[in-house]
């Protein structure tokens, strides 16, 4: 006997999660990996090795925090990707979007390293930070909006935590591009401080909720 078809709105909105965890996974491995390349000692005319690595120490630093950033974004998509039961297209476009920007932390860092203290290179690091924060946003805030249908086994109040921590971290990206033609340094202040306080914050709320599920 004849099987009948599957439907095409299911066939239009199936998405494969194991593939799309080899896509993640290996484009935040290339782009850790291409962010050394621009970690090279920078053009000077002389020929002391001392006052070439002092020149390279911005570059340093930009990499440290880079490489930091594209880590973090790593290790928390590992640790919330598991509330993820089910996913449809829109979910696996705003995923892609989200790699967009984290492919472009490279370029990003490079033009940072080659002309730190000037105000519209900083300015571009934190555009795209903030565009990359945003697109996670919209990927959590549509998962909660439809909690029951994409992680139905999570609590819906630990996803509205996830959620408002990658708006507001979004936020302090978006603070930063001002900040960065007012004092650079004050916008390198603000990528350190702002999401990891954000992230405390986060994971405090969520720490929490569930010792209070607990004593229920």
């Amino acid at each position: 006997m004849k099987k009948n078809p599957q439907p095409l709105s299911e066939l239009t909105n199936y998405v494969n999660q194991e593939r799309l965890t080899f896509l993640v996974d290996g484009v935040f491995a290339i782009t850790m990996t291409l962010l050394v390349l621009e970690l090279r000692l920078p053009e000077l005319e002389t020929t002391d090795l001392a006052t070439a690595l002092q020149a390279m120490l911005p570059r340093l630093c930009i990499y440290l925090i880079a490489f930091y950033s594209i880590a973090n974004h790593w290790v928390v998509h590992q640790r919330m990707f598991r509330h993820i039961t089910d996913m449809d297209t829109t979910m696996l476009w705003l995923t892609i979007l989200s790699l967009l920007f984290i492919t472009l932390i490279p370029a990003a860092t490079a033009i940072v390293g080659r002309f730190p203290g000037e105000e519209l290179a900083v300015a571009c690091f934190s555009a795209n930070s903030f565009l990359q924060a945003l697109s996670v946003w919209m990927f959590w805030a549509y998962v909660v909006r439809n909690q029951k249908q994409f992680a139905s086994n999570s609590e819906p109040r630990l996803l509205a935590i996830t959620s408002q921590v990658w708006l507001i971290i979004a936020i302090g990206w978006l603070i930063s591009i001002p900040l960065s033609f007012i004092n650079v340094y004050i916008a390198y202040a603000a990528w350190i401080i702002l999401p990891n306080a954000v992230g405390l914050w986060g994971n405090r709320s969520r720490r929490r909720l569930q010792t209070v599920r607990h004593v229920k």
